[in-house]
C-alpha cells in the first residue's frame, strides 16, 4: 500500500461531468480505507454525503475496496509522475470507464 497510503481528494474525473463513487479517500498502512462521497456502500447515488469504511486488497495495479457493508469494487490504479493518483473504474453496462485523478488531501 506504500504508493497509495494517505488521504486523497478527487481533482478531475473523465469523462467530464461524470460522478465518481467518492470525493475523498484515505488508505492506511494496515489495509483499511475510508471514503466519502455521494454514493453509499451499495453503489447508489444520493443527495446525501456518505462515509464508507472497509478493507483494501491490493494486487499489482488493482485495488479492491471491500466495504464493511456493501459490494466490493475494483479499481485500476497508477501513480503519475506529478505524484497524483489515478483510479479507473469499469462500470458494468457503461461504454467508457470512469477515471479520477486524485491529489493528496490537506489534512485538517
Amino acid at each position: 500500500m506504500a504508493n497509495v497510503t494517505g488521504s486523497w481528494e478527487v481533482v478531475d474525473v473523465q469523462p467530464r461531468g461524470a460522478s465518481f463513487p467518492f470525493n475523498r479517500v484515505s488508505f492506511d498502512e494496515h489495509g483499511k480505507y475510508t471514503a466519502t462521497g455521494l454514493y453509499d456502500s451499495e453503489g447508489r447515488l444520493s443527495d446525501d454525503v456518505h462515509t464508507v469504511t472497509g478493507q483494501v486488497e491490493r494486487k499489482g495495479r488493482e485495488v479492491r475496496l471491500l466495504p464493511a457493508k456493501g459490494t466490493a469494487v475494483v479499481y485500476r490504479t497508477r501513480r503519475r509522475l506529478d505524484g497524483k493518483l489515478e483510479m479507473t473504474l469499469t462500470v458494468p453496462g457503461q461504454d467508457r470507464p470512469l477515471t479520477a485523478v486524485l491529489g493528496q488531501a490537506n489534512e485538517r
